[in-house]
Formats: C-alpha cells, sequence, structure tokens
C-alpha cells in the first residue's frame, strides 16, 4: 500500500487522530454501570500553572532548537573563529538545558493516595511487565466483564496503564499523567509535562517514570506526582517505554539513541546511538537489552555498556516490542512479518508473514504466541515452529497488544476491547468505546484496565455467573 512509504507517525495522525477528534464532536450515547463520572478539569490555578509551565518550556525547547541549529553551521564551516564559536555555543545550549531541567512543574494532588507498600504492591508496574509480555496476575476473570469505571483525560489516550498497589498509572495526549484509584476510578493526582505522553510508565520503588514528547524522561513519586527529576533526551520519547532494572532506567528516543540513567538522579549512564529512531520499548533479559528501531534494525545489547551483541535487519521498521522466551525472541515489523531469533546469537529461526504491518508486541502463553496485525486478524502461533493454530479477523486494525489470562486473550482492536478464547479464537466477549484503542489492557486482582482515543480510561471487573 503507497502510504506506507510516509512515515508511521503522520499515518497514526491521519487514521486514528483525526477521526477521533471528529468523532469526539458527536453526542456520545449513553452508557450503563459508570460508577464514577469524567473528573478531568482540576482546579483554575492548577490549569493556570500547567499552562504557564507548557509555555515557558516551549519557549527555552525553541530556543535549544536554534541553538543546535547554529551549532551544526558552525562545526561545518571549521577554522579557529569556527572552533571558539562552537565552545560558545554549546555554553549557551548548556545554559538553556540547565534552565529547562529547573522549570517549577508541580502539581498537587486532589485525593488520598492508597498506602504503596513495595514489598506488599501486586499489579504490573511496566509497559508488558515480564519478558513474555503477558501483563496479568491475582484473581481470575472471564467474560463477560462489567464496566466498574470510567476516567475522562483532557485528549487521546495512546499509553498502556500500569497498575501497583491499586493505582492505575497512565499517560495522555493533553501531556499530563495520571494517577487513578482503581478501585472506584477516582483521580488522585495528575502531573503536567511538556507536550503529549504516548510512553508508558513503569513504577518501582514509589517512583513513576515516564516519557513525554517533550523530549523528556520523568521520574515522578508515585505518591504525590511532584517531580524528583526529569532527564534530557535529544527527540521525543514517543511510544517507547522505560524498562527499570538493577538501578537504572533505559528508554528509547526519536533521536535514534537508547538511554541508560540512573533511577535515583537522571544522570547518564551510557547513551547509544541505533540506526533509526525509537519507538519500541526495551526489554531486558540475563544482563541482555532487546529492542527494534524505525530503521528496521533489531539489536541484542549489553545492558551495562550499550555495546552491541548482535543485530538482525528486517526489511522494514520495528514499532513492535518484543517478547523474550526460553531460546527465542518474538516481534513483529512494517514488513508485515511476525519474527523468531535465535537469542544466543541473532539468526533467524522463523518468521510468520501477515497480511498487514505488525504494531502489537507478541504475548507469550506456554508455547503459544499471540499477536495482532494491522490485517484486522489476530494470530496464534506455535512459538517454537511460526505454525499457525488460528486466526481470528475482527472488526478493525490491531496496534494494542495483547494479554492471555484464564483461556482468555484480551486485545484492542479499533474502537472496542474484545475477548478471544486462547484454545480454538473464538470470541467472548467485546465493549465498544468511542475511539480507537492503540492502548495495550493489563489485568490484575480481577480488574482489566485498558485507555481509549475517546479520551477515556476504562475499568473493567469480572462479574460471576
Amino acid at each position: 500500500m503507497t502510504m506506507r512509504k510516509i512515515p508511521k507517525i503522520f499515518i497514526i495522525i491521519m487514521v486514528f487522530i483525526i477521526p477521533a477528534l471528529l468523532a469526539g464532536c458527536g453526542k456520545p450515547t449513553k452508557e450503563k454501570e459508570i460508577k464514577i463520572q469524567f473528573n478531568v478539569s482540576g482546579n483554575a490555578q492548577t490549569q493556570q500553572r500547567a499552562a504557564e509551565q507548557q509555555r515557558i518550556i516551549a519557549e527555552q525547547q525553541r530556543k535549544l532548537d536554534e541553538l543546535r541549529s547554529a551549532l551544526n553551521s558552525a562545526r561545518r564551516s571549521g577554522g579557529t573563529t569556527s572552533r571558539k564559536q562552537v565552545e560558545k555555543i554549546e555554553r549557551q545550549i548548556a545554559a538553556v538545558e540547565e534552565q529547562i531541567q529547573t522549570v517549577p512543574a508541580d502539581v498537587k494532588p486532589v485525593a488520598a493516595v492508597p498506602k504503596i507498600d513495595a514489598a506488599k504492591a501486586t499489579g504490573w508496574a511496566m509497559f508488558r511487565q515480564n519478558v513474555k509480555n503477558r501483563p496479568a496476575s491475582g484473581t481470575p476473570i472471564s467474560p463477560p466483564l462489567d464496566l466498574q469505571w470510567k476516567y475522562r483525560t483532557g485528549e487521546q489516550i495512546d499509553s498502556s496503564p500500569a497498575l501497583v498497589g491499586g493505582v492505575v498509572y497512565i499517560g495522555s495526549g493533553d501531556g499530563k499523567v495520571y494517577a487513578i484509584n482503581a478501585k472506584d476510578g477516582r483521580q488522585i493526582w495528575e502531573k503536567t509535562t511538556g507536550a503529549s505522553v504516548t510512553s508508558s510508565p513503569s513504577v518501582v520503588k514509589g517512583k513513576v517514570y515516564i516519557g513525554s514528547q517533550d523530549t523528556y524522561l520523568y521520574c515522578l513519586s508515585a505518591k504525590s506526582g511532584k517531580m524528583v527529576w526529569r532527564a534530557l533526551t535529544g527527540g521525543a520519547i514517543n511510544f517507547s517505554s522505560p524498562a527499570v532494572i538493577g538501578g537504572a532506567v533505559f528508554v528509547g528516543s526519536m533521536d535514534g539513541a537508547l538511554y541508560a540513567f540512573k533511577a535515583s538522579t537522571g544522570a547518564v549512564i551510557w547513551k547509544k546511538t541505533l540506526d533509526g529512531p525509537i519507538a519500541a520499548s526495551p526489554k531486558i533479559k540475563g544482563g541482555v537489552l532487546y529492542l527494534g528501531t524505525l530503521g528496521g534494525t533489531f539489536y541484542a545489547l549489553d545492558a551495562s555498556t550499550g555495546g552491541s551483541n548482535w543485530k538482525f535487519k528486517a526489511d522494514k521498521q520495528i514499532f513492535s516490542s518484543a517478547a523474550i522466551g526460553e531460546d527465542k525472541v518474538y516481534f513483529g515489523s512494517d514488513d508485515k512479518n511476525i519474527y523468531a531469533l535465535n537469542i544466543e546469537n541473532g539468526e533467524l529461526a522463523w518468521k510468520s508473514a501477515t497480511r498487514g504491518w505488525v504494531s502489537s508486541s507478541p504475548c507469550i502463553s506456554g508455547k503459544y504466541l499471540f499477536v495482532g496485525s494491522k490485517d484486522k486478524t489476530m494470530y496464534a502461533l506455535n512459538n517454537q515452529t511460526g505454525g499457525i493454530r488460528w486466526k481470528t479477523k475482527l472488526k478493525g486494525s490491531i496496534l494494542s497488544s495483547p494479554v492471555e489470562f484464564n483461556g482468555i486473550v484480551y486485545v484492542g482492536t479499533g474502537s472496542s476491547v474484545v475477548a478471544i478464547r486462547a484454545t480454538d479464537g473464538k470470541e467472548k466477549w467485546s465493549y465498544a468505546t468511542q475511539g480507537a484503542i492503540n492502548s495495550s489492557p493489563i489485568i490484575s486482582d480481577g480488574i482489566m484496565v485498558v485507555g481509549s482515543f475517546d479520551r477515556s480510561v476504562y475499568g473493567f471487573t469480572y462479574l460471576p455467573q
């Protein structure tokens, strides 16, 4: 399809964001069983502070862009005068970066936060938290599910939720990070960044780590939302979600670099420039970090140093975040294939073709791999051979990443979240929202949570029959 020659971010804007915004102009349909209504506005002072912060960050970012352009020109010129000019501009850049770092950005909590005990906290703290991309635990649930609550943010939601200690954390296109009570959908706090938040949060030891398109990785207090630190990258953090392991935070940026920051301070540990912008989320197993780029290369890197162990070239860009099995690593590509590579050396074990690009991240359960495609189809594959166990045509494109739990696969397709029987692919339940669902569902202690382009976060519960 000729549109695939256009960078994917523009396709997402054309195909999903614009229709979602237009859909939002219509009158919403009535919904049953909504226990909590749309709590979004906060107070006027909070909104004023957020607007002022965004204005300051935008102005400083503009200055930074101008200085970086001037720096590139000075470096190309050469000569003694140019070297002095380069040093001068570099000092100016450092000063502006420091100013951006110190912009005040506090938002007071609007409700009491449930106590988070790291030793007892349950749930899913990161995007596709375990290496198998299977974020589900606790009380088993089975369809049909019941809508327990719905929380409204200011813009569409690409971010996938984290759920820790009874609190849902999620980002929104309105530039904010939200903490929501998982039981009743009430807001605990909100925090404003300088641009849209499509990254998904990681919640570790009382801290929330999340990227923003304003080029920063944020570290926030899980209790209050107060900023602990923020670290600057060279481009927007767009979809890539941080992995927090061993005192380090790893995240990809659209500047084509993978960053390792110190979790306690945000100091740079190392930076690795790869072959293209990074939208996938890093995955780590056994001290090795795995991820693909929009340049189409999949990397295995030493998590301690960023050094390359091996790399594999797909035919097109890679949005899909990897799932890691015992001896293979799995991911999808815009070349319409699902790949399995030998984890030790990166050699191709198998690939399975679909009829659409694969941004969905695979989920491993037992000997099967579940993954969705732009061709509106959910696939169940044998993870050793790539053989298709079943494939089920759904109502819309699948950019959401599936989760299997208690014999059921849950995934977003078009504007609906659906439940599919894992053994044969039969659809058992669905719920339609008013916008596309690119967010990936998580399940913890009897609650399933997912975000939608209709600006809302949904919390579903299981009703025993």
